[in-house]
């Protein structure tokens, strides 16, 4: 009986919580935007809403591990890195066939899988939260430092640049590619919160001692969520590789999972949606921030004015973007008692 009310009570939190029905509408009219944008701006337009597709399914990936499963892996940059470089390297050395690409998102997969495989094994055996932090930061530092100095391979820090398939070449195409990419992750991503998994997933974030004592093996479902978080950001890494057709070390630096934890957090942690909505949120946020350096000098240290937006979404919407959403709609959605 305790199982199944702890199952039930958190299968609503899903239903309810993350997955509103106003969020579909919402979500579809976003969509529907976006289809026609191509038709609608530029081509650096279109170029930075790419760019917001392929991050927004790196931030999903990690709030899949914050926000669902409570896990801090401050190393998750090796994926996403990982990713861009095993596409670079196959482009760059064996062609931009099709098939090329479908070796790619293998090699990619399978890296992913072994990589998180590893981190799981080593990180979730002592189950300190603060341990495993410290533990996947120093496998994402020697996962670089191999970068950087595999440099008959990686070109270390100068980089590597490299062709990519005729398929991807024209923007607007990208765009689109991208765009079906997000929304594929996303639904694909919903649907393994949704399942039995990762309820329990859900169960060992809200309270992983009550999960042992129910006789669940949390190491292993932490596991299970590591390598489907991996792969998934492993091959927004692929796409990334896409879309910048450039590698460097610098995509395996812990700043880069600071970002994705920076966008988890403004969008909103554990709802999916506010790891898109996060991205664009800083994004846009940067791209205007940087575009207002020739109106004024003091627009030169943007990241001045971006860290005020930051510190003022953290302390007044402590949620989130969507966390506000949801409890503007949950307060005008509630009936009005009579006088």
């Amino acid at each position: 009986m305790m199982l199944a009310s702890l199952q039930k009570r958190l299968y609503d939190t899903v239903r309810q919580g993350v997955f509103h029905p106003q969020f579909h509408f919402l979500a579809y009219a976003l969509l529907g935007v976006l289809l026609l944008l191509p038709q609608l701006t530029g081509l650096v337009t279109v170029g930075l809403f790419t760019r917001i597709f392929v991050l927004a399914v790196f931030g999903m990936s990690y709030d899949l591990l914050r926000g669902y499963a409570g896990i801090i892996n401050l190393g998750h940059a090796l994926f996403f890195g990982g990713g861009t470089y095993i596409a670079g390297i196959v482009f760059a050395n064996y062609g931009t066939s099709p098939s090329m690409l479908g070796l790619a998102v293998l090699g990619t997969t399978a890296y992913a899988m072994l990589a998180a495989l590893l981190m799981g094994k080593i990180a979730f055996r002592g189950g300190n939260v603060v341990a495993c932090a410290m533990i996947t930061l120093a496998l994402g530092e020697i996962v670089r430092q191999i970068a950087e100095s595999w440099r008959a391979v990686t070109h270390g820090a100068d980089g590597l640049t490299f062709p990519i398939p005729m398929m991807f070449r024209d923007r607007v195409a990208l765009y689109y590619y991208a765009l079906a990419f997000m929304v594929i992750m996303m639904l694909a991503l919903r649907q393994f919160i949704m399942s039995p998994t990762g309820r329990v997933l859900l169960a060992i974030r809200e309270n992983e001692q009550r999960a042992i004592f129910l006789g669940y093996n949390t190491a292993s479902y932490k596991l299970v969520a590591l390598q489907v978080a991996g792969v998934v950001c492993g091959w927004s890494g692929v796409m990334f590789a896409l879309t910048s057709r450039f590698a460097n070390t610098e995509l395996l630096t812990v700043q880069q999972t600071l970002n994705a934890l920076l966008v988890t957090i403004v969008g909103g942690t554990g709802t999916l949606y506010g790891a898109i909505v996060g991205t664009a949120f800083v994004q846009l946020a940067q791209h205007t921030l940087l575009g207002l350096r020739g109106v004024h000098p003091i627009f030169e240290r943007w990241l001045l004015f971006f860290g005020a937006i930051y510190v003022f979404v953290v302390l007044f919407m402590p949620t989130g973007i969507v966390g506000l959403y949801q409890r503007f709609i949950s307060h005008w959605l509630q009936p009005v008692k009579p006088r």
